[in-house]
């Protein structure tokens, strides 16, 4: 068997699974591409082609009956001559028989065969060249045929022409590589570094008090929890209030358990303890009468538990749901001596019930004075807790406060030495977690002083983490200007509490308002987006080609580094090279983006520069609501980079707002000490010099509302719904929502009692 056939079938095939394969990758989007297409049309392509191949062998050999009474050299003739037509069979059957009739009339005088013979290789002279005879007889019959067919041809040879093109461009359109021009990196660090003396720089001091920081227990963080709404606090809540409801039934059960918890010797204690410390409870698992492993619940879990079978004097067991030894329970967990009793069989009797006991305690000392007020004092047990923690960061935290009173912070922006990359994607932040831990001990250090009666030394911490928030404001990278707006944010509220809590002298609050005055000498700043224009244009530059049609193309598998692709294993490469093709070529090219990204990155910048009222009342769009109306898979690589403009706006603008605020509130306390009474309106204090702008409304065209009602005042924002609602907090599911909602609610910012 000729394999030629095969060959050619195998090729055809090859290409009408590229096309099909090509096709199933674009509509990957609602179908994942599988490679089946490929070797599919491959093997069908080669079948065909063998079948072909067999079928014209069996046709091959002998000579077919019509032409068995004609002369060698007629017949010889004909075969060669259909042969030379390269045409489909039934043609050549009809271009034969016409030859055959022919040949057939030019003979009928001829009696002998040696004058068949003559007057046959005369009939050949005349037919002339037998190739040129060939092409004119195909040509013939081409012309003769149906117009249907004929389209069908050409549709066929256009298809195969375009899949062939679509091979070769696929081929070029994959080795393309990206041009690098511009390290932005060392640019963001021009545009970063100012002009001034390097030791006004206070990087190099909170550089210092990060390796100084030492984080709180377990124990510590989590009674610090119980500060902040959420799941925690409801469930330490809910210890407390059945704690309170049912201690007649408690003290009855300690009373008759506790001779279990004292059964233990202290170093058993001790180390029951210390899994308290670090939330774990630890419970042995029992098989066959062998204490051979142990379970751990949380220590809510556990306390819940045991409360419930006192509640319900149900039988005491290892409560649901629990685990085995948690592996990184981190340092001072006893793991070992948990094992050790294991091992030498030193399980105590009654564990559950000494352990229950032990968990009563601890829940009586954690949650019997939990304040239902999360702004209320400290607690003598919070207290407990908070002083080792604070002691052992004091150099932490004098450098933290050297570097607050610093002029600026320039900290150069370094990428990951283990990327080859080396794009503005690859920067590190590691400070920035490490800052906010810093900034969280210093308001609890500031709450600290202010149960201890060191108003001053409060005040003090407050200001320190509101300067250092100031430093990360206006930073380049969008980031560090949200962690630092949220520094400022968390000083300004403790300074609020400290108002609400103690009583402070005029010339006190003169003195506060002034050093908040100083913090920005140059007005709040606003979000500054360039650095996420930078971001992406160094993108563009590394996953984009330079040059070519439509300037560039977007480089297969470069971009999607840049997606959230954690469930794509490295291994799936290969398998998913068609489908980055294939989006890759329904991307616009390099010109277009980058056109299509500074419209958007301009209205980011301007949107940076609108409030949320004005973009109300101008039914400003953001570039992501943008963006999804416009045909976005055409340009998803700025959908994965785009950043949300609007809402870190909105979170400038309410920050902005909040810092006027308390700095109003500072003048109104002021005149309230000065006067005994609120000023009727904002403008006596303006009047009186105590104010110098009024504080603006993000949510209106106006400042902020304020009413004198009665001996107090009320100061507030209409809020995200644009509507005045008399000052009145919005909710959900029964819950305050301190910045309103876009249905209902105001921003009420003073007194701290309304929220």
């Amino acid at each position: 068997m000729k394999v030629k056939g095969i060959v050619i079938g195998i090729l055809i095939g090859t290409a009408i699974g590229v096309g099909l394969e090509g096709l199933n990758t674009i509509c990957a989007f609602i179908m994942p591409p599988f490679l089946v297409f490929l070797p599919a049309a491959a093997i069908i392509g080669g079948c065909i082609g063998a079948a072909m191949e067999v079928a014209k062998m069996g046709r091959l050999p002998g000579e077919p009956p019509e032409l068995k009474h004609l002369p060698a050299c007629g017949a010889q003739f004909i075969k060669q001559l259909l042969k030379k037509m390269r045409y489909r069979r039934t043609v050549r059957d009809e271009v034969q028989a016409e030859l055959t009739i022919h040949f057939e009339d030019e003979l009928r005088d001829c009696k002998t065969d040696t004058d068949k013979e003559q007057k046959a290789k005369q009939v050949l002279t005349e037919f002339g060249d037998l190739k040129m005879l060939a092409v004119l007889m195909r040509r013939a019959k081409k012309r003769c045929r149906p117009l249907w067919r004929t389209a069908v041809a050409r549709a066929f040879q256009a298809a195969g022409v375009l899949i062939l093109c679509l091979v070769f461009y696929t081929i070029w359109f994959s080795f393309g590589e990206a041009t690098i021009k511009v390290d932005y990196v060392a640019l963001m660090n021009r545009m970063n570094q100012p002009k001034v003396l390097e030791q006004d720089n206070a990087w190099p001091h909170y550089e210092k008090a990060i390796d100084l920081y030492v984080p709180q227990s377990p124990t510590t963080k989590k009674i610090l929890l119980y500060r902040r709404t959420g799941r925690e606090r409801e469930d330490a809540l809910w210890i407390k209030s059945i704690l309170k409801d049912h201690r007649q039934d408690i003290d009855q059960y300690l009373t008759q358990n506790s001779k279990y918890w004292e059964n233990f010797n202290a170093e058993q204690q001790t180390v029951i303890l210390k899994c308290f410390e670090h939330d774990w409870v630890p419970l042995p698992k029992i098989v066959r009468q062998k204490h051979n492993d142990w379970l751990v619940t949380t220590f809510n879990r556990m306390a819940l538990h045991v409360l419930r079978c006192v509640r319900e004097e149900a039988e005491l067991k290892i409560p649901h749901p629990r685990g085995p030894l948690p592996s990184s329970a981190g340092p001072g967990f006893p793991r070992e001596e948990l094992k050790s009793w294991l091992k030498n069989r030193q399980i105590p009797e009654n564990f559950l019930e000494a352990v229950s006991v032990a968990v009563l305690h601890e829940a009586d000392k954690r949650y019997a004075n939990l304040p239902e007020d999360i702004s209320a004092p400290l607690s003598e047990v919070e207290c407990e807790y908070l002083q080792p923690w604070i002691s052992q960061n004091e150099a932490a935290w004098r450098e933290f406060v050297t570097g607050s009173g610093k002029s600026y912070c320039y900290r150069p922006c370094s990428v990951d030495p283990n990327d080859e990359d080396g794009s503005l994607w690859t920067v590190l932040l590691p400070h920035l977690s490490p800052l906010r831990r810093l900034t969280f001990m210093g308001i609890w250090r500031s709450r600290f002083d202010r149960g201890q009666g060191r108003i001053q030394q409060s005040i003090e911490n407050c200001l320190a983490v509101a300067r250092a928030g100031s430093h990360w404001q206006d930073k380049a990278t969008l980031v560090e200007q949200l962690v630092g707006i949220a520094m400022c944010a968390l000083a300004r509220d403790e300074t609020l509490r400290l108002l609400k809590t103690e009583k402070l002298s005029a010339a006190e609050l003169q003195n506060l308002q002034n050093r908040l005055s100083e913090i920005y000498p140059d007005g709040f700043p606003l979000m500054n987006m360039e650095a996420e224009r930078m971001f992406f244009q160094d993108v563009v530059q590394r996953t984009f080609t330079d040059g070519g049609p439509g300037g560039g193309h977007l480089i297969p598998g470069r971009w999607s580094s840049y997606s959230d692709g954690s469930w794509i294993d490295e291994s799936d490469d290969t398998l998913l090279s068609p489908f980055y093709t294939a989006v890759s070529m329904v991307h616009a090219g390099r010109d277009a983006t980058e056109a299509k990204a500074k419209e958007l990155y301009d209205l980011s910048s301007k949107i940076a520069r609108t409030t949320p009222y004005q973009r109300h009342a101008l039914d400003m769009k953001t570039p992501d609501e943008i963006f999804f109306s416009a045909n976005k898979y055409r340009y998803f690589l700025i959908e994965l980079l785009l950043p949300a403009s609007g809402r870190a706006s909105e979170i400038a603008y309410r920050g902005k707002m909040h810092y006027e605020a308390v700095l109003t509130i500072l003048a109104l306390e002021r005149w309230r000490l000065e006067k005994d009474h609120y000023p009727a309106s904002l403008n006596d204090l303006k009047a009186a010099g105590l104010l110098r702008e009024f504080p603006d409304d993000p949510y209106s065209d106006k400042s902020l509302v304020y009413k004198r009602t009665g001996d107090d005042c009320i100061l507030y924002s209409v809020g995200p719904n644009f509507k005045d609602d008399d000052g009145k907090v919005g909710t959900v599911r029964g819950r305050p929502m301190r910045w309103g909602t876009s249905e209902s609610g105001d921003i009420v910012l003073w007194p701290l009692s309304k929220l």
